[in-house]
């Protein structure tokens, strides 16, 4: 199985996109704290949820997850058929149908799930006790096929059209099952599934058209040594670089967070597309809820529960001590997400979006969501915070940065860079910790980072000093 990555002197990404929203070419860095700095509408967020979207589909053992969807679309298809059929069944043949389905179907989650958790180890074995699963089920689907064909009604027609669907279901999953023998192409195509589906959800679009600069002409994105894609229309195509031997599981947990935070109530209260009933889903048809995947993503990582203590109890403290919020965001036993404040529990609806904010900060790292080793995006942190808590924020992500949370955050707040500069000129050494990109069109150049520091600040000053001339 793949290990999780947690090297916090990994030496960092190297990312390479063109014709991506409004970046025609550009090259962005990626290190321990990578800063997406300059004005609004720029391509930060675009690219931040870029990261996300791969770095998220390479949180998982690609190829532990591509057997147990394989066979969750299988049984879904099962399901249908004895849910549809079950308690209609005219003759006892029907009913042992459903009992034969329902039991195989168990048995092949049993597998799928016991090569999930490490209790069975070969691929090789897996696959074949799916097969044997499966020529076992597609017995039964053509017994009872044969058996309804005498029979010629509403019902039988029905079950005779499902049946149907269900034996291709059975030809799918063994059609994939014979490329599990390449266990490197098995994972890669379940890495092209998982990077087009999070692309679709997390930037809520039917289609990889809507976020190319000319919709006419693919998109390429390049994460040197890891991987190369290209999207156009409904299609990506993926290339892994070929000195990987197979795709790695990149990081302990891979977080967003974005403002507003109150849109995570949305997905708590689940009406995500992982709550639609999975009998009325169909793969590639999932619908766009107008809230991204990254916050039901962040709702179900708030509901689990870690054990041994927090990685970073300072920068916990730091967050909720008495002169920055005086308090905790918490979820509540009936699994309402609150703000707790002198012994009293308010909702997060009626609490300001700043406290808000920074509470959810404090919340993941004392419930271990954020942890040594997890990949932290975080979306334009300086919104509804005054300058000092701007800084204290700032300053709580580049101790999680030292401490081996990958941080990645967009961001336009003249404050934050301003704090990053005089923290690098009195620590110079920490220079090699930080991967400053400066938007529209970053690219690598030679300059250090407290010059391009400077460059940025101009870009976002230049108005407000225009404006200043204008007056004099």
């Amino acid at each position: 199985m793949s290990s999780k990555h947690t090297d916090t002197n990994h030496p960092g990404y190297h990312l390479r996109v063109e014709n991506f929203g409004k970046l025609a070419a550009a090259d962005i860095r990626v290190g321990d704290f990578t800063v997406l700095a300059g004005p609004n509408n720029t391509g930060k967020s675009f690219v931040s949820k870029l990261l996300y979207s791969i770095f998220s589909a390479l949180d998982e053992d690609l190829s532990c997850v591509r057997m147990s969807r394989l066979v969750s679309s299988l049984t879904r298809h099962v399901r249908h058929v004895i849910y549809s059929h079950e308690e209609r069944a005219a003759t006892d043949r029907l009913r042992g149908m459903a009992d034969d389905l329902r039991r195989m179907a168990e048995e092949m989650t049993r597998v799928a799930l016991s090569y999930s958790n490490g209790e069975i180890e070969s691929l090789d074995e897996v696959v074949a006790r799916l097969n044997q699963g499966a020529s076992k089920m597609e017995a039964v689907v053509d017994r009872t096929t044969r058996h309804i064909e005498g029979t010629p009604n509403h019902r039988t027609r029905r079950l005779s059209l499902d049946l149907s669907d269900l034996r291709e279901s059975l030809q799918q999953l063994t059609s994939a099952l014979e490329a599990a023998t390449d266990r490197r192409a098995f994972s890669l195509a379940e890495l092209e599934y998982r990077i087009k589906r999070a692309l679709n959800m997390n930037f809520q679009v039917s289609d990889m058209a809507s976020l190319a600069g000319d919709p006419d002409e693919e998109i390429v994105v390049n994460v040197a040594e890891l991987l190369k894609f290209t999207a156009c229309g409904d299609r990506v195509d993926l290339r892994a670089d070929d000195s990987v031997p197979a795709p790695p599981v990149c990081h302990e947990g891979v977080v967003y967070i974005e403002s507003p935070v109150l849109k995570l109530l949305d997905a708590l209260q689940g009406q995500g597309p992982r709550r639609i009933a999975p009998l009325f889903r169909r793969s590639g048809r999932e619908r766009l809820t107008g809230v991204p995947d990254y916050f039901y993503e962040l709702a179900e990582a708030i509901k689990r529960k870690y054990t041994g203590e927090m990685s970073f109890p300072d920068v916990h403290r730091q967050l909720v001590r008495e002169d920055v919020i005086n308090g905790k965001v918490a979820v509540s036993a009936s699994g309402d997400v609150v703000f707790k404040e002198a012994g009293r529990s308010f909702p997060l609806t009626t609490t300001a979006a700043g406290v808000a904010s920074i509470g959810l900060l404090a919340m993941l790292i004392e419930r271990k969501v954020i942890d040594r080793g997890t990949m932290l995006f975080i979306d334009e942190p300086e919104a509804h915070l005054h300058p000092a808590w701007q800084v204290v924020v700032a300053e709580a992500l580049f101790q999680l940065a030292r401490g081996g949370v990958r941080v990645v955050l967009a961001t336009h707040s003249l404050d934050i860079l301003k704090w990053l500069e005089v923290r690098l000129k009195k620590n110079p050494d920490e220079e090699k910790h930080v991967a400053l990109n400066r938007f529209p069109n970053p690219v690598f150049d030679e300059d250090d980072v407290v010059t391009k520091l400077a460059d940025i600040k101009h870009d976002l000053t230049k108005p407000f000093v225009d404006l200043y001339l204008c007056g004099l």
